[in-house]
């Protein structure tokens, strides 16, 4: 059965040579890059293949189609890349991988019954498939950074969008150009287009697995986008390549803090400081730490330590204002606005400070010196989040153990953004679709029930994990980044049909599909469960998004929306700093009442689903609604959730203090210490929400 008929583009993308080799010459690659390159270099830009290009297949051999086709799929030339498989399926029947892959790429373009078709034939190349091995760029490690020196001088002066074009026509001819892949990876992370980078990272570590340089570059994405479970093994890997390489053991001992591995991290933490303790990073890295498992007179020493050797860095401000005690003294208040009065802190460190100022002000009670600097905080960090967008780049986030936001596609800082998601799955998830075409998977023998602790930050999440964890059968992790991940598979799952499918997709998954999305899951979940409880606690608190997807995938999961009032929990958000969402506070208003219409419209197409905490009912009773939350959850009730605050456990957001105390309520109402700046912000929720 032959597919090359169902081509999505006429042109076949081939290179000039069959070979499978992979010049390491620098003049030879010179040759590739420029001297044959011409007008066609230009053609080859971001999702767009020429139909200029009229070269040859047929003295193409399979193995060589097969590469190609992985290589320019990796590139995000889908439509070259099925005709790359396609043509080498017809070439060579009996190539299982061409077959799966392009079967892939067919979903991607919609084509579900050719896809279907391709998976049989994959099924039936069975014992022949051996027969075809994967390619491999065998270069050394000392030839690969030769090649990548050279690509660099010849690449020298180019604008990027040029580098990265010359640079994909190399790949054209050369599908197994590993410095090739890790230099044009680079480019896509700068150009914004993280994904693709991802890929063709991918795709070099398969071909040349021992390539330190791209699992280096890789590493750092995955630990970007929160993925570290999927980071630990890489990071692993790259300290024993090179045990006493410093950078690479902090990035491990990062990673292994982020999956509960707290014992193995510390170790590689006190060790780091042995060596050089004169590294200011280093201190503030152990000063995370340490208040993650609320040791916080160690905390405090470190940051201490930090600051003596920089006393410049924001972060350590940032965190010193954090804890509770009042630990920003007279002294660091006037060091904050020295440094701040100056021009020589980059833009994250500014807000930082302007942050640590704010809190350390309000401490004091001078509120509107304290709003000041909250305000001028917010307004820089949106302009640099903004900023950072535009050119592609990032810098560290402050809370990167927990709150690096990813809202799933949707700019953190954009109401209408938010506003269009929420519209977007009041449509899908509609009381007529729930009726007629939304059924939830079917139970699986599988006991794990994971419960969802949604909402705003800063509105009791914490506390209520806290008291759920405290509890015999229930674990309390972390927030799991994995939610994100499933709406990220499915908005892309259509992704040469339309960029972003996700939620009208789901209208399109029978109930066998929906289970293996909640299967994987729970699968994605164990690395970071450490005690084998079936319950366990995801409070990411941008689930509130994906209630209804929840539901489906997941029937016997639990959600629990935690809710405080509109003005404690707006104000709140505004003066803490949360790595990519900063809204003033017209925006927060809004924001607030986008998430109110969405849990609203929850609880009309599935009542009784998401059971409701008020914050303020929290602490003035506590008892009774700890008993509500458990029966809503179906666990017996037990004297150790009243006594949440000795439950040991890392906890590792800003509330972790807050959660080692017994319930206290000065911090109700707070907020009116700034009511009379927070004009915008009540006329922003006495507004009907824009979806």
């Amino acid at each position: 059965m032959s597919l090359s008929k169902a081509r999505v583009v006429p042109t076949a993308l081939l290179a000039k040579r069959d070979g499978r080799r992979a010049p390491d010459e620098n003049r030879e690659i010179g040759l590739n890059l420029l001297g044959d390159a011409g007008g066609f270099a230009h053609a080859v830009s971001r999702n767009q293949v020429s139909a200029s290009l009229q070269l040859q297949t047929k003295a193409a051999s399979p193995e060589h189609l097969y590469e190609l086709g992985l290589t320019t799929a990796a590139m995000g030339f889908h439509t070259a890349s099925i005709e790359a498989l396609g043509d080498c399926t017809v070439k060579a029947p009996s190539h299982g991988a061409a077959w799966r892959k392009l079967a892939e790429l067919l979903r991607l373009a919609g084509d579900d019954s050719r896809a279907n078709a391709a998976d049989i034939m994959a099924e039936r190349a069975g014992v022949g498939a051996a027969k075809w091995k994967p390619g491999r760029d065998e270069r050394t490690a000392g030839r690969l950074e030769k090649a990548e020196l050279g690509l660099r001088e010849i690449l020298a002066g180019k604008t990027t969008e040029d580098a990265m074009v010359a640079l994909r026509h190399r790949l054209l001819e050369e599908p197994l150009d590993a410095a090739a892949m890790r230099l044009l990876a680079q480019m896509e992370a700068v150009s914004g287009d993280e994904i693709t980078c991802m890929r063709v990272q991918e795709r070099a570590l398969d071909i040349c697995p021992d390539y330190v340089g791209v699992r280096q570059d890789y590493t750092e994405v995955l630990v970007h986008r929160l993925a570290f479970p999927s980071a630990a093994p890489h990071t692993a890997r790259l300290v024993a390549s090179e045990p006493d390489n410093a950078v690479y053991r902090e990035r491990h001992a990062h990673v292994l803090m982020n999956i509960g591995e707290i014992d193995a991290a510390l170790e590689i933490q006190n060790g780091l400081l042995r060596e050089d303790p004169g590294e200011a990073r280093y201190w503030l890295a152990y000063a995370r730490a340490m208040h993650f498992v609320h040791r916080q007179d160690e905390c405090v020493q470190a940051v201490r330590q930090c600051l003596a050797l920089r006393p410049e860095m924001g972060e350590a401000y940032f965190l010193l204002s954090n804890l509770k005690g009042k630990h920003c003294n007279d002294a660091d208040i006037a060091a904050i606005r020295t440094h701040l009065a100056g021009n020589t802190l980059r833009p994250n460190g500014r807000v930082q400070m302007l942050f640590a100022l704010g809190q350390a002000l309000e401490q004091r009670g001078e509120f509107a010196a304290g709003f000041a600097a909250y305000d001028e905080g917010v307004r820089l960090a949106i302009v640099n989040s903004r900023r950072r967008e535009e050119l592609g780049g990032d810098e560290p986030a402050v809370w990167a153990d927990d709150q690096q936001i990813q809202l799933d596609g949707l700019d953190a800082n954009d109401v209408s953004d938010v506003a269009g998601a929420v519209r977007r799955r009041k449509t899908v998830f509609s009381p007529e679709n729930f009726r007629t075409r939304l059924v939830p998977a079917f139970r699986t023998a599988n006991s794990d029930t994971p419960i969802f602790i949604v909402g705003l930050p800063r509105a009791g999440s914490t506390l209520t994990e806290q008291i759920l964890a405290s509890h015999s059968q229930v674990e309390g992790t972390r927030e799991l980044p994995l939610m994100g991940d499933i709406t990220r598979d499915l908005a892309m799952s259509r992704l040469l049909v339309t960029p972003d499918v996700y939620p009208e997709c789901v209208l399109d998954l029978n109930r066998k599909q929906l289970a293996a999305i909640g299967e994987h899951f729970i699968e994605r979940s164990r690395p970071y469960r450490k005690t084998g409880r079936t319950w366990f606690i995801d409070k990411r608190p941008w689930n509130w998004l994906e209630v209804g997807l929840i539901y489906l995938i997941l029937p016997q999961a639990k959600i629990i929306d935690v809710r405080r009032e509109p003005m404690a929990a707006c104000f709140a958000n505004f003066k803490q700093l949360i790595t990519k969402f900063h809204h003033d506070l017209d925006g927060l208003g809004r924001y607030y009442n986008n998430y109110v219409s969405l849990m609203e419209h929850w609880e009309s197409v599935l009542p009784g689903r998401v059971h409701f905490v008020q914050y303020e009912q929290l602490v003035e009773n506590t008892e009774d609604e700890i008993r509500r939350m458990l029966d809503y959850c179906g666990l017996p009730f037990e004297e150790e959730c009243l006594r949440f605050w000795e439950t040991d456990r890392a906890v590792a957001t800003p509330s972790a203090q807050q959660v080692r105390r017994p319930i206290y309520r000065d911090a109700l109402q707070q907020w009116r210490n700034f009511e009379p700046w927070l004009g915008p912000l009540k006329e922003a929720l006495a507004r009907p929400a824009d979806a």
